[in-house]
Order: C-alpha cells, then sequence, then structure tokens
C-alpha cells in the first residue's frame, strides 16, 4: 500500500505517524500480521518523509540566516 504523504507538512506527518502507530498496535494485538505489516511499512515511509522535510527545512533557515548576513 502506498500513501501519499508529499503534501504533507511535518506536523501533519507526525499526527499521521501517531495515528497509525495506534492502528498498528491495535492491528498486533488482534494479530493481523499482513495488515500490521503493511502500517509498519507506511509508518517507515512517513519517518523518511519526516527526515527528508525536517533537513529542507533546517537548509532553507540556514540559507536565509546567510542571505541576511550577507
Amino acid at each position: 500500500m502506498f500513501l501519499n504523504v508529499e503534501n504533507l507538512s511535518v506536523e501533519q506527518l507526525i499526527e499521521k505517524q501517531i495515528e497509525l502507530r495506534q492502528k498498528l498496535v491495535q492491528a498486533s494485538s488482534m494479530g493481523m500480521s499482513g495488515p500490521a505489516s503493511q502500517i509498519q511499512n507506511m509508518l517507515e515511509q512517513i519517518s523518511i518523509e519526516i527526515k527528508s522535510k525536517s533537513q529542507l527545512q533546517a537548509i532553507e533557515k540556514e540559507r536565509e540566516r546567510k542571505i541576511e548576513e550577507g
């Protein structure tokens, strides 16, 4: 299952991550290994997207700081 998270902000991604973790706990407790595996894959995808967007934000802030300093 592919999750489209490119248009979400970091805050929205974190909210989605929390939601998916709750669903993962539910699926695991019910012995649903197939859906749990899919949810785990989505969580990994979200983690990668959070790291990427966080790094891009840090680079952008650094660039803005350098511009302000001249």
